[in-house]
C-alpha cells in the first residue's frame, strides 16, 4: 500500500458514511401517500364532521404545512382530515386537495360516487360560451413604431411607445372591428 491510500480511503469513508446513515431517508417519498380517494355521496356533509384522513409527509417533519381545497365549503384540519366548512348537500363530482412544505408538494384527489355536477361547472360557461347570441368582436390597436437607442442614461423605466384603440386613433375614426 502506498502513503497516500489510507489518506484516499478516509475521505472516501467519510463521503460514504452519512449516505449510510441516512438510509432511513431513502425509504420515505414526500407528497400525499394515497394520491386518490373514493366516497360515496352521503345525503349531506355535515360542518367539521372528519370525511377522511389524509396523509401528507415532506420526509422532513412537515414544518409550516399548508393545505388548500379546490372547494370553498372544505377545508382540512390540523389532524389531516377533510373537514366541512358548513352544512352542505352537493359538492360535485370531484375535490381536489393541494398540500404544500418548503420541501415538497403534492395533490390528491377525491372522487366522490354518486356525486353530481353543480351549476355553472366548466362545462356549462363553455356551453353557454358556444351558443351565446352575442358575437364576437376582434379589436384592433395601432402601435407606433418603437426605437430604443442603446446605451441609454437613467433615469429608468423609460416610456418607449403608445398604443391607442383603432376607435380613437384619428387617422381611422370609423374602423371598427
Amino acid at each position: 500500500m502506498q502513503p497516500r491510500t489510507p489518506l484516499v480511503l478516509c475521505v472516501l469513508l467519510s463521503q460514504v458514511l452519512p449516505l449510510l446513515t441516512s438510509a432511513d431517508d431513502l425509504d420515505c417519498t414526500p407528497g400525499f401517500q394515497q394520491k386518490v380517494f373514493h366516497i360515496h355521496q352521503p345525503s349531506e356533509f355535515v360542518e367539521d364532521q372528519a370525511i377522511l384522513n389524509l396523509n401528507f409527509s415532506d420526509c422532513k417533519g412537515n414544518d409550516r404545512l399548508h393545505y388548500e381545497v379546490s372547494n370553498p365549503y372544505f377545508r382540512v384540519n390540523n389532524e389531516g382530515g377533510l373537514v366541512a366548512v358548513r352544512n352542505i348537500t352537493t359538492v360535485g363530482k370531484t375535490l381536489f386537495i393541494h398540500a404544500r412544505t418548503r420541501h415538497a408538494e403534492d395533490m390528491a384527489e377525491l372522487v366522490i360516487l354518486g356525486g353530481k355536477d353543480i351549476q355553472g361547472s366548466l362545462q356549462d360557461i363553455f356551453k353557454f360560451a358556444r351558443t351565446s347570441p352575442v358575437p364576437r368582436q376582434r379589436r384592433s390597436i395601432v402601435v407606433s413604431p418603437i426605437l430604443i437607442p442603446e446605451n441609454q442614461r437613467q433615469p429608468f423605466p423609460r416610456d418607449v411607445g403608445k398604443s391607442l384603440s383603432a376607435a380613437t386613433h384619428p387617422c381611422c375614426p370609423s374602423a371598427c372591428f
